[in-house]
């Protein structure tokens, strides 16, 4: 037991939860919730029982000991679902049968958070606090898990209820976690006591059961007390309902109390004394063999003794894993099982149940895969690490039923990361890295605003260099930023475990300044001056003509300064050939950042084509043209009656290409495969932006009858 956890005597214990039974000739008790913790964390073991085995017997046996006219419900979280704060359920309403209760206790499976503010106002809302006195028993063995402060809502509750209490049982509690529970008591004149065995628990509890007549003798006869068995598949399994047989017989003298054959949970009273407990199994499998299970128990003076008795299958499960680890490393766990029932390995947190691993792996693929077929024979394997240090188990785990056949502690120490970065680094620019630590395959540096959430930016990690640098580049955005080492690992659902910030380091990006300068007017397509003044690390940069206020660059429109040769501040690009106002635009890379604007308009380019009126159907003809001569300008002829913004859709086909650099000549169209008389047009159409700048028309018609075709 870990020192830190707090113990009190059972005496104590009871005192404090006296509350809520009154005398019998007291007009009525008030009435009381037990609220139940079962979350993930109930799963962890006191003296090798989990701590939610103990819960829930010693909870039955309050139940079952009630007197008639004490009425208590009871509610319980993180019974259903992993990772929903809202997990809270009413198992019992207030004044439930004692059966019902029961039944539903039975039921419970700790998986997920611990929501236990939100489960004591839920309780007090079922028990009308504001209008009735009220109180509300809390059995936790951790704190708060959904950012709800329960010191605040415990003071609320006080504020608005009539005559509202809380006390609490921290079970299995450490110091640190005493105050967060202590508070919720102290707001509302309760009782918090730390339960650290299960004898301490049934004493927390026990007081509640003790309105009848005191315990020993009634006119020199023992009283009987009522004995609850249950048994599970294993220690932590699930309950077994049918083809059990009971034996309860007396340690001393071996005298059999008890019997019962074929049945499933049984129920018998005995006297108070030491007893032992055998379970007999014919449902596993096929039923030819016989599992057992055997528990020694005392059962006191006319107080309720729940036990629960697991039943061995007989499995024979080594595990040998090393005793610590380092940060991210993967380790070699060597194992023999029952791996064809659907074991598998993982590394888990002690606070979390089976179904909540970190890493893992399935035994008996992992075998098949080994060529190691029989499941008696040990086989190593590797397992990552956790990716932050601390203690955490690495465990056999059976899959139906999910139980934790075997485990090992493994203590994860801190692999010594650092990183290190510049104070002040200009946006966009790229600037080194020192890290240190034992790196593992994947890990990286990233920046990212400072304080977020997200481990890492993308577009702004980097890997890691064997020398212990890394380089990144700067957002394009100035403020606060950090630096930090990520250990990468292996994927994970479990939370801060793939992707682990190891280590960071602040880094303030600065703002650059640029400048932009050009003619306040341009032709459409022509070759555009520009002057621009230069930040650092400027080559990636570029500059664009696009729309007024523009945030990104217009493609028909752009080019980089390194590829432009811009190192003297002077460089061109050509103009976009649409008419319009536009802006020069001065662009941060990365990050696409606005740095210097400039208006400037862009004006049409002037062009005619000068076609024949008419045209013979299959005869070559020449067209006279004038025009800007741009890369890529052509004469393209097509129907009249298609509007130029459908002219590629109609399949047009060129009639020539312009000469670039030429502003004027004839062209010849040869044998144009027209397919049909009629109207059509030749239009001078630029390479870029495919605009029209000139259209002339002329009708096809038919070649005479009886002409040859040429």
């Amino acid at each position: 037991m870990n020192l830190s956890r707090l113990s009190v005597p059972g005496a104590v214990l009871a005192a404090m939860l006296s509350f809520p039974v009154l005398p019998v000739a007291a007009s009525s008790p008030n009435d009381a919730i037990l609220v139940l913790d079962a979350s993930g964390s109930m799963w962890g073991q006191i003296d090798g029982v989990n701590k939610i085995v103990i819960a829930k017997d010693v909870v039955e046996g309050l139940v079952l000991g009630l007197p008639p006219e004490q009425r208590l419900g009871l509610v319980a979280y993180g019974h259903r679902r992993e990772g929903d704060c809202s997990d809270i359920e009413t198992l019992a309403g207030v004044g439930a049968e004692r059966a019902d209760m029961v039944a539903a206790l039975r039921e419970l499976t700790p998986h997920g958070k611990t929501p236990l503010a939100k489960s004591v106002e839920h309780a007090a809302l079922t028990l009308d606090y504001r209008k009735r006195a009220a109180s509300v028993i809390l059995v936790s063995d951790g704190l708060e898990t959904c950012d709800v402060d329960p010191c605040a809502l415990a003071r609320m509750l006080e504020q608005n209820g009539l005559d509202f209490t809380v006390h609490v049982v921290g079970f299995d509690v450490t110091v640190e976690e005493r105050a967060g529970l202590q508070c919720m008591a102290d707001e509302t004149g309760g009782t918090f006591v730390a339960a650290a065995s299960a004898s301490e628990l049934a004493s927390a509890l026990r007081t509640l059961a003790e309105a009848g007549p005191a315990g020993g003798e009634v006119g020199g006869d023992a009283v009987p007390s009522t004995l609850a068995m249950k048994a599970t598949v294993l220690p932590g399994g699930p309950l077994i309902q049918s083809q059990l047989e009971w034996t309860v017989t007396a340690l001393a003298g071996g005298e059999t109390v008890f019997s019962a054959t074929d049945t499933g949970s049984a129920m018998t009273e005995v006297l108070p004394g030491e007893y032992v407990a055998e379970a007999r199994w014919r449902g596993w499998q096929d039923g030819r063999e016989v599992k057992t299970g055997r528990l020694q128990f005392t059962v006191e003076a006319q107080q309720p003794k729940v036990i629960t008795v697991p039943v061995d299958l007989g499995f024979k499960v080594s595990l040998q894993t090393p005793a610590v680890t380092r940060e991210g490393v993967p380790f070699d766990v060597t194992w023999s099982g029952p791996d064809e029932l659907g074991a598998y390995l993982h590394v888990a947190s002690p606070e979390d149940g089976p179904r909540e691993p970190i890493y893992f792996f399935a035994a008996m693929p992992t075998r098949t895969k080994a060529g190691v077929s029989d499941a008696s024979q040990p086989l190593t394997a590797s397992l990552a690490a956790p990716s932050t240090e601390g203690v955490y188990e690495v465990r056999y785990v059976l899959d139906q039923p999910r139980l934790i056949l075997a485990r090992n502690a493994l203590r994860v120490t801190d692999g010594g990361f650092t990183v290190s970065a510049p104070a002040e680094v200009p946006v966009s620019s790229v600037f080194s890295v020192a890290w240190a630590g034992e790196a593992t395959p994947g890990d990286f540096v990233t920046i990212v605003e400072a304080g977020s959430a997200a481990a890492f930016a993308r577009g702004y990690t980097s890997p890691l260099r064997e020398d212990g640098s890394a380089e990144l580049t700067a957002p394009p955005q100035p403020g606060e930023y950090e630096v930090r080492y990520v250990l990468a690992n292996g994927y994970t659902l479990y939370p801060g475990m793939q992707h682990a910030v190891q280590a960071t380091t602040p880094v303030s990006v600065v703002p650059v300044v640029a400048g932009i300068a050009g003619p306040a007017t341009a032709v459409g397509g022509s070759s555009v001056p520009v002057s621009v003044t230069l930040p650092p690390d400027w080559e990636d940069d570029y500059i664009s003509i696009a729309a007024p206020g523009a945030t990104r660059a217009n493609r028909d429109a752009r080019v980089t300064l390194g590829r432009a040769g811009a190192g003297d501040g002077q460089l061109a690009l050509q103009a976009p050939n649409i008419a319009g106002d536009y802006e020069l635009i001065y662009f941060l890379s990365p990050g696409n950042a606005v740095l210097a604007r400039q208006p400037i308009t862009i004006t049409r380019a002037d062009a005619t084509v000068q076609a024949p009126e008419q045209v013979v159907m299959g005869d070559s003809f020449d067209i006279t043209w004038a025009g800007p001569g741009y890369r890529g300008d052509r004469v393209v002829i097509a129907p009249l009656d298609v509007p130029d913004e459908k002219m590629w859709g109609w399949g047009a086909r060129y009639g020539f290409i312009v000469p670039t650099g030429e502003t004027g000549g004839t062209g010849s169209v040869r044998r144009y495969p027209f397919e049909a008389p009629g109207v059509y047009s030749a239009r001078y159409v630029t390479g870029l932006q495919h605009q029209v700048l000139a259209t002339d028309t002329f009708t096809v018609v038919a070649p005479p009858e009886g002409a040859l075709s040429p």
